[in-house]
C-alpha cells in the first residue's frame, strides 16, 4: 500500500495548529514515528542514529518523505536525561531498544554527588539538540519538529532503579521528593536548550502508570513535577506539551489534564469515547490503535478497521483529536500497516466526517 491519492489541503504544521486551536482543518492528523522502518528502507543502520545527529535527521526526513509522517522527532526519550546524569545506557546493535545497565543512584548519598547535566556536554543530549536544529532548518516551516522527554517520575526511576524508587515512596518520602526535584531540574536544563530551536515538546511518563502506583501516589509524587514541567514547557515554547502515560489511566485523567498538558496520548487499553466525555472539553486526545495486536500482528485491513473505530469515537472531541497508536510502534511492524494507518487518516479523517458511511 502506498500513499493515498487524496490531496491534502494543508501542511502538517498548519493542520496540527488548526486542530489544537479549534480552527477549521482539512482532515484528522495522524501521529506516528516510523523511524526504524524508514532507516531500513534507505539503508541506514538504526545503531548509527544513536551517535549521529546527521543520521537522526536523515532518517526523520525519510520518514516524512516515504510514509508522509506528519511530524519529525529527535530527543532523549525515556533514558537520555538519566544517562546524562550518570546512569549507564546500553545501545544494542541488534534490533532492540536501549536499556539501562547501571543506575546512577544506588544509595541516598549518591544523589548529593550529582549535578544538573549540561545538555550540550553530557550523554547523547548534544546529538539530539543538533538533530533538532537540522530538522528545523530543513522542515520547520511545514512540518512540526518535536523533541520527547521522559517525565520526572520516570527519570527518577531511571536514576534509581524502578523497584528501589517505588520502595522509596513508602520508606523514604523525603528522599523520593528530592530525587524527583533533581529529575525535574535535569529535564528542564535540556528543555530550555531545545526550546531555543523552536521545537514542540512531548512528555512520556510510563513509570507513573497506575499499573505501578496508586492514583494517590500519582497525585503525591508524579503530578506536582509533571505540572511544573508542563508549565515551563508552555512558557518556553508557547504551546502546551502532549503527555503519555502507559496503561489504563482512567483514574487519573483529570490529574493528567490538570498538569496543563495540551494533548493526552492514551494507551490502547483506554476507551476513547469515555475519555472524550471525561476530559475532552479540556484537552485534545491522541490514540489509540493497538501497537502489537493490530500494527504488528494484523493486516492492513485490520489497521483500517481499528483506525475507523478510533475515528468514530473521538473525531468530534471538543478540543481536537489526533489518530495515533496507543504506545510505541513495534520495530518489526509491517511497512504496509504503517501506510495503512496514514491512509486511514487521509481517507476517513476528511471533513465532513460521516462515520455512518463507513459501514
Amino acid at each position: 500500500m502506498t500513499k493515498s491519492s487524496y490531496a491534502d489541503e494543508m501542511t502538517p504544521k498548519e493542520r496540527i495548529e488548526a486542530v489544537l486551536s479549534g480552527k477549521p482543518f482539512d482532515r484528522i492528523p495522524c501521529s506516528i514515528n516510523p523511524h526504524y522502518h524508514a532507516a531500513k528502507l534507505i539503508g541506514v543502520n538504526h545503531w548509527d542514529c544513536y551517535f549521529s545527529a546527521e543520521k537522526v535527521a536523515e532518517v526523520q526526513l525519510a520518514s516524512h518523505q516515504i510514509f508522509g509522517a506528519e511530524a519529525v522527532i529527535a530527543g532523549p526519550g525515556l533514558h537520555g536525561i538519566a544517562e546524562a546524569a550518570g546512569s549507564t545506557v546500553v545501545y544494542p546493535k541488534e534490533e532492540n531498544s536501549p536499556y539501562i545497565s547501571e543506575f546512577a543512584i544506588r544509595e541516598e548519598g549518591d544523589l548529593e554527588r550529582l549535578t544538573v547535566p549540561n545538555p550540550w556536554v553530557k550523554g547523547h543530549l548534544p546529538i539530539h539538540l543538533s538533530a533538532l536544529q537540522i530538522l528545523i532548518d530543513r522542515l520547520g516551516t511545514k512540518v512540526p519538529v518535536t523533541t520527547n522527554v521522559a517525565g520526572p517520575f520516570t527519570v527518577a526511576a531511571n536514576l534509581r532503579g524502578t523497584e528501589p524508587f517505588l520502595r522509596d515512596l513508602y520508606q523514604n518520602s523525603e528522599f523520593a521528593h528530592r530525587l524527583l526535584h533533581y529529575a525535574l531540574e535535569s529535564t528542564l536544563a535540556y528543555v530550555r536548550e531545545a526550546a531555543k530551536t523552536g521545537v514542540k515538546i512531548s512528555i512520556a511518563d510510563p513509570t507513573a502508570s497506575t499499573s505501578l502506583i496508586s492514583p494517590g501516589h500519582f497525585y503525591e509524587y508524579a503530578f506536582p513535577y509533571l505540572e511544573k514541567l508542563a508549565g515551563q514547557i508552555k512558557s518556553l515554547t508557547g504551546s502546551a506539551p502532549s503527555l503519555h502515560i502507559c496503561g489504563n489511566t482512567k483514574k487519573i485523567w483529570q490529574h493528567m489534564a490538570d498538569t496543563g498538558a495540551g494533548i493526552l496520548s492514551l494507551d490502547d487499553t483506554v476507551d476513547l469515547a469515555a475519555a472524550k466525555i471525561t476530559v475532552g472539553s479540556r484537552t485534545a486526545l491522541l490514540g489509540n490503535v493497538k501497537p502489537t495486536a493490530t500494527m504488528f500482528l494484523g493486516k492492513p485491513a485490520d489497521v483500517l478497521e481499528e483506525a475507523k473505530e478510533c475515528l468514530r469515537k473521538a473525531y468530534d472531541n471538543p478540543k481536537g483529536y489526533i489518530l495515533a497508536l496507543g504506545c510505541g510502534l513495534p520495530m518489526k511492524a509491517p511497512v504496509e500497516n504503517i501506510h495503512a494507518l496514514f491512509q486511514a487518516a487521509r481517507e476517513f479523517g476528511r471533513y465532513p466526517i460521516e462515520p455512518e458511511s463507513w459501514n
